[in-house]
């Protein structure tokens, strides 16, 4: 991957070219960032101009013999490790899944590990990195390079180590001549610290909304309205951009406007089976849908204190908003975004979504009290 294929994120990408061209190479780095960010796509575009033979000044040449390796995840100097899940003998070490993992990074490099162990059909089982794939990454790092460049590792959610991350302690800290660590994480909190203290963290911004637009719009046939709206909707999140983008808003917009009518009409068995229907699906369709609700109220805010805002929604999501205007004041509005900013760090959390929906629906119920249909 090049650093033109990496969305936005100008200042990180200037940052890593420059540290690049002068010698501040540091020899482990933590790209630190949220879902979404690009930090993964950055590591390889990163690890990608260093090896590059024909560098140019702002991005590998893309062409020579070490580019068109990388870009297919096959560069023999650059390795991989990721959490997997072991079935029978499949799964100890990271190359049990290189298949998978080629695949599914050139697919979308913004992905997230429910979507990783998703796509190598997890199931329910929790993704770790093994102690013994540590043992063979040391083992690979203490080989001789292919191409006389640099080593370089790239180890993609390392929050997944545990302590058989100390493995690795040593050889982070005095690596053999010419090897690169490279973290990819998006919770350091989870990371351990004595992993954290030996690299150089560098910390990878959400992206901006406009160059999510722009992305989506070169990409996909979407209208400069629905790029806009879901720029707007995915917080800098690209991967949340391309999930709303493959289930648009209409099945959310339908579940709110049903659920809205429920509540506000105090129907407690119909709200309560909205709560054991949503509850059955799974936690990304959950906080996608809280998502959604978290922009539509939002988007009410404004217009209730912007006369003449053009807010970021639909025609007839502006129709149901104005009719929720109608009955709601501002506070009433305040309220229920924090209420669904709550639910969205629950749900994050892995709380009982019964709770959590149910919870909400009596909110709802309490504000606004059965004044008016939402349909």
């Amino acid at each position: 991957m090049q650093f033109a294929n990496v969305i936005g994120q100008e200042a990180i990408k200037n940052y890593l070219l420059k540290n690049a061209q002068h010698g501040h190479i540091s020899h482990a780095q933590l790209f630190l960032g949220a879902e979404g960010s690009g930090n993964l796509a950055l590591a390889l575009a990163y690890a990608q101009y260093l090896n590059c033979t024909n560098k140019q000044p702002a991005d590998s040449c893309g062409h020579c013999n070490s580019c068109q390796m990388s870009v297919k995840l096959a560069h023999p100097d650059i390795h991989f490790s990721y959490p997997t899940v072991t079935t029978g003998n499949k799964g100890k070490k990271s190359t049990d899944y290189i298949a998978e993992w080629r695949q599914a990074v050139l697919q979308n490099p913004y992905m997230n590990v429910f979507d990783w162990l998703q796509f190598i059909k997890a199931e329910n089982k929790q993704g770790n990195i093994t102690a013994e794939e540590c043992d063979e990454i040391v083992r690979k790092l203490n080989l001789t390079s292919f191409q006389g460049a640099y080593k370089i590792l790239i180890i993609w959610m390392p929050e997944y180590l545990g302590k058989e991350g100390n493995k690795l302690l040593k050889v982070i800290e005095e690596p053999p001549a010419g090897t690169l660590f490279l973290l990819v994480a998006e919770n350091a909190d989870a990371v351990l610290s004595t992993i954290i203290s030996r690299t150089q963290l560098l910390r990878i911004p959400p992206l901006n909304p406009p160059d999510i637009e722009k992305n989506l719009l070169n990409r996909f046939q979407l209208s400069h309205q629905t790029a806009r709206q879901i720029a707007a909707l995915c917080n800098g999140n690209y991967n949340a951009a391309l999930r709303l983008m493959n289930n648009t808003n209409v099945n959310n917009r339908q579940m709110l406007t049903g659920w809205l009518n429920a509540c506000l009409q105090n129907n407690v068995p119909q709200f309560a089976l909205f709560t054991e229907e949503i509850a059955e699906t799974g936690r990304e369709i959950q906080k996608n849908f809280i998502g959604y609700c978290l922009h539509f109220f939002t988007e009410c805010l404004r217009l209730s204190m912007l006369p003449n805002y053009v807010p970021l929604l639909e025609k007839d999501e502006i129709q149901t908003a104005n009719r929720l205007l109608q009955s709601l004041n501002f506070n009433s509005l305040e309220e229920l975004v924090q209420a669904f900013e709550k639910a969205d760090e629950h749900i994050t959390r892995n709380a009982n979504s019964r709770i959590v929906f149910f919870n909400l629906s009596v909110r709802l119920s309490a504000i606004g009290q059965g004044k008016i249909s939402y349909t």
